[in-house]
């Protein structure tokens, strides 16, 4: 989170005519010295001569509201204050209301912070100044996020930032509250109101901005409400306001989600551009649907405290993958120059009811044992997988407990066919009970790059690129011609300066392999030794 430093307001002394002219010259010299302390103690002796002198109780404000950072007692000093000098001072109420709610920030009585909105934002730009009202705008805003109202915290922050939309103060509404936009319950009209306001409010010269968080969020979700309702071209020109002209930004913001947008990008580019080329070569993906998890027998001994691991899948997972793999199958027919994916759900009533464990320090992996299913995939399943190249297992994963990762997602191969007669696919294991706006990779289109790129280190383990422990998060072991710093930059680079070089993709299919690419794999290092 960024802290933004708030500026509290110091207001202009009455004139020397008002008060005694050698407190007045006092109480100026103090103030410009910044010797607050002192200058609230002044202030305090005039206040307990005249309990309703409006230099003392002024004096006060100005001197507490400067040590409120420091904490301590000076918060709440600063806050009565303020409450007062706006009780017998009419003119500068709303003035010394935005300073009380700035003050009320230091100890975070965000309760008390929005009770003071109707008397403080209709009035508080002209009083304030467009620089101060887009802070208080902010932290309004993020005052209501930490109350859990989220609504609330957008229609804020849509009348602040409208009020000052194009202008240079526009920027500072936007501190910390890119989550709002991560909130899937948002209609897709607010979604549609946010886009024509975040269109006026790009910024394109600043590499890096408050408002980026924001902006990216909403263009990202409100992507996929186009998608999902096949409305690609409309979805184009949503992430278009991003892409390509704000890619910089967006790598300054969050590396994680600029993946995500560039990745949607690419794939409506190409659905909207280029889909009409025939595909050079179509492989087909079968999603396997696994609706429960229930572990039988004692749990994996590094997870037996949680004692029940059991899950259920939610359809919108479900839904969330398939839409992610919409994305991964266009740009991946982009990027491959014409390998088209084709897929099929196979929808059952089966549970898994076993899995691996592994304690990976910051989290445990649980990946689930394709064995373990029951009841076991019907002869007619097996042959719809084996008619495939590959298969996505979407599965409930396991219960996450508080506190607790746990992984439950993977790349490799599996064997469904017999040892004697074996039938070998790509198969990748979801972690879909990971939600799709949680900044987890679980769901979104790069989680199938990174589960498919495992395989394909197996494929082309002769080809020199890094291949060891997820290679794309050290960017110092990258080969010297790669010239990107993200995870898709990793895979983009390789498909294209490495693999497409070595053999154009062609050997990228699993339909009617016997022998999988790690099998391959070890057999080629066997006879190297």
């Amino acid at each position: 989170m960024k802290h933004i430093f708030l500026v509290c307001l110091i207001f202009s002394f009455c004139p020397v005519s008002a008060v005694d002219k050698d407190i007045w010259t006092q109480a100026d010299s103090l103030m410009k010295r910044k010797d607050f302390k002192a200058a609230f103690k002044l202030s305090e002796s005039i206040i307990e001569k005249d309990p309703e002198d409006v230099f003392g109780w002024q004096l006060r404000l100005n001197s507490s509201s400067q040590l409120a950072d420091t904490k301590g007692k000076w918060p709440k000093e600063c806050v009565f204050s303020a409450l007062k000098y706006a009780e017998i001072h009419k003119p500068e109420e709303v003035s010394s209301l935005t300073t009380a709610i700035w003050c009320l920030n230091h100890e975070n009585q965000y309760s008390r912070m929005v009770e003071l909105i109707p008397k403080v934002i209709p009035y508080a730009r002209a009083k304030v100044g467009d620089g101060n009202y887009a802070l208080l705008i902010n932290v309004l805003a993020v005052a209501y996020d930490r109350l859990n109202d989220q609504k609330n915290a957008r229609s804020v922050l849509m009348q602040g930032l409208s009020e000052l939309s194009g202008t240079p103060a526009a920027l500072h509404t936007g501190y910390n509250l890119g989550d709002l936009f991560r909130d899937e319950t948002m209609s897709l009209e607010e979604r549609e109101n946010w886009h024509k306001l975040f269109s006026e409010n790009l910024f394109k010269d600043k590499k890096d901005h408050p408002l980026i968080p924001s902006i990216a969020w909403n263009t990202s979700l409100l992507t996929d409400l186009y998608v999902s309702k096949k409305k690609y071209q409309d979805a184009f020109e949503i992430v278009s306001l991003l892409y390509p002209e704000m890619d910089t930004q967006l790598l300054a913001h969050w590396k994680f989600l600029r993946d995500q947008l560039y990745i949607k990008y690419l794939g409506l580019k190409f659905k909207t551009k280029r889909l009409k080329i025939p595909p050079r070569k179509t492989l087909k993906m079968v999603f396997l649907v696994i609706p429960k998890t229930r572990m039988k027998g004692d749990l994996p001994s590094q997870v037996a405290k949680f004692q029940n691991l059991d899950s259920d899948l939610n359809p919108k997972d479900v839904s969330d993958l398939l839409l992610s793999f919409e994305y991964f199958r266009d740009s991946f027919e982009d990027l491959s120059n014409g390998i088209h994916w084709d897929h099929e759900v196979l929808q059952t009533n089966s549970e898994i009811q076993n899995t691996n464990c592994i304690d990976d320090r910051f989290r445990f992996v649980m990946q689930p044992s394709i064995g373990s299913i029951v009841p076991q995939l019907s002869e007619d399943q097996l042959k719809t997988i084996k008619a495939a190249d590959g298969v996505i297992l979407v599965w409930a994963g396991t219960r996450q407990p508080d506190g607790v990762l746990i992984t439950n997602g993977g790349g490799t191969e599996w064997n469904y066919g017999t040892e004697t007669d074996p039938e070998v696919r790509l198969t990748i294991l979801s972690d879909s009970n990971k939600k799709i706006a949680s900044g987890n990779h679980a769901n979104h289109p790069i989680f199938i790059y990174h589960e498919l790129f495992h395989v394909l280190e197996w494929a082309y383990h002769q080809s020199k690129f890094p291949k060891e422990n997820h290679p794309y998060q050290r960017r110092k072991v990258w080969p010297y011609d790669y010239q990107g710093e993200t995870e898709w930059d990793f895979y983009s680079e390789t498909f294209q300066k490495r693999m497409k070089k070595e053999d154009n993709l062609d050997r990228v299919y699993w339909q009617g392999r016997k022998e999988g690419f790690y099998g391959i794999l070890v057999k080629e290092q066997g006879k190297s030794k």
